[in-house]
């Protein structure tokens, strides 16, 4: 029993290394200050009403000159009054363009909103965000200037806003463990994903990789998706500029944020040709947790040893991430966070690969 253990759990703790030596000694890319090249930020909407004014006027107030960058929106059927605000900022600002898509395409939703707006862009680097995002006034040209100084795909931080509550809290770290498992990968050459939230790359890698076409009829994923394949023909560079980072809304309940994370697992499957070493990564992490879960059930002399191991590696990643990304978080609810988590994660892993969740269509 105990050897099995060791089997399950070792792969995990090896990466957990690897991802605390890649923050240490991240490489940093290459920023020069020179002209750059007109942009185009693309965003998707549906039934943002609550959100999207916010962002828009993030975007009014870049420090970016405006002849140099433009704002494209498409609107993916709402039905709140998403399309009246958009309007209302595209009449009174001539760099804010949008597209109203009234009907379902073959193409997923959100892939079609996205394929459209970049269609509709005149830029030749394109950076996205999700419509319930906040960015810095120097978001646009920070990463801009990234995306062409550098060949391949740019990974930017994005974090959970702070808000007083636990689920919040809990949202927070688990959101910045995954950030910080991406960055320090990439250090060592292991690219995983990143978020639609903030990204930015060339319009011609887009176009090379055949846009979305390859996987048009995966309901999600559409970020993994541009992380893997533009980084697979030209590379992929992490943003630690504090300019660059992003905040997103935390779900405002845990099924919602449980079905989220079912979502993002159910993409694992397809890393299994994609991207091999991302599958055994994500693949190390379940069965580690799953190892301990199992060796408290049968009260195996490992499980506290094990369970430590795993709990203080963590804590050093999580550390040098609130370092780096600037997102303090709480003792306790880490404490909290780190304990579940042999439960938490092999249930979203099985959910994720039968495909036990929903999204808004």
């Amino acid at each position: 029993m105990d050897l099995y253990l060791l089997i399950g759990t070792a792969p995990y703790f090896c990466f957990l290394v690897i991802i605390f030596s890649g923050l240490l000694f991240r490489k940093l890319p290459n920023i020069n200050q020179n002209d750059i090249s007109f942009v185009s930020v693309v965003i998707a909407a549906r039934n943002e009403e609550n959100n999207i004014s916010y962002l828009l006027k993030d975007l009014i107030n870049q420090s970016a000159n405006k002849n140099n960058y433009e704002v494209i929106i498409a609107n993916d059927r709402s039905t709140d009054k998403t399309k009246s605000i958009i309007d209302q900022f595209s009449s009174e600002n001539s760099f804010i363009r949008s597209i109203h898509i009234k009907k379902k395409h073959e193409m997923k939703p959100k892939k079609y909103a996205l394929t459209k707006a970049i269609e509709n862009s005149k830029g030749e680097i394109i950076l996205t965000t999700d419509a319930d995002c906040r960015v810095p006034r120097d978001w646009v040209s920070n990463m801009a200037q990234l995306a062409q100084n550098n060949e391949g795909i740019v990974i930017g931080y994005s974090k959970i806003e702070s808000m007083k509550s636990f689920l919040n809290e809990f949202q927070k770290i688990d959101f910045l463990g995954i950030m910080a498992a991406n960055a320090g990968l990439l250090t060592h050459g292991i690219v995983c994903s990143g978020s639609g939230q903030n990204l930015a790359y060339k319009k011609k890698d887009f176009q090379t990789i055949n846009g979305f076409n390859p996987v048009k009829d995966l309901m999600s994923g559409d970020d993994m998706y541009l992380v893997q394949n533009i980084s697979s023909i030209k590379g992929a560079v992490f943003n630690y500029d504090p300019s660059s980072f992003v905040s997103t809304l935390p779900k405002k309940t845990f099924t919602s944020y449980i079905n989220q994370r079912i979502r993002w697992s159910s993409n694992s499957k397809q890393n299994l040709r994609s991207n091999p070493q991302f599958f055994v990564f994500l693949l190390s992490a379940f069965l580690a947790n799953c190892s301990i879960m199992f060796s408290f059930i049968y009260f195996s002399g490992l499980s506290i040893i094990l369970f430590l191991i795993k709990f203080f590696l963590e804590a050093f990643v999580i550390f040098i991430g609130t370092r780096l990304f600037l997102t303090p978080v709480s003792s306790l609810t880490y404490i909290i966070w780190n304990v579940i988590q042999p439960v938490y994660i092999p249930i979203v892993g099985v959910a994720g690969l039968i495909g036990k969740y929903t999204w808004k269509e």
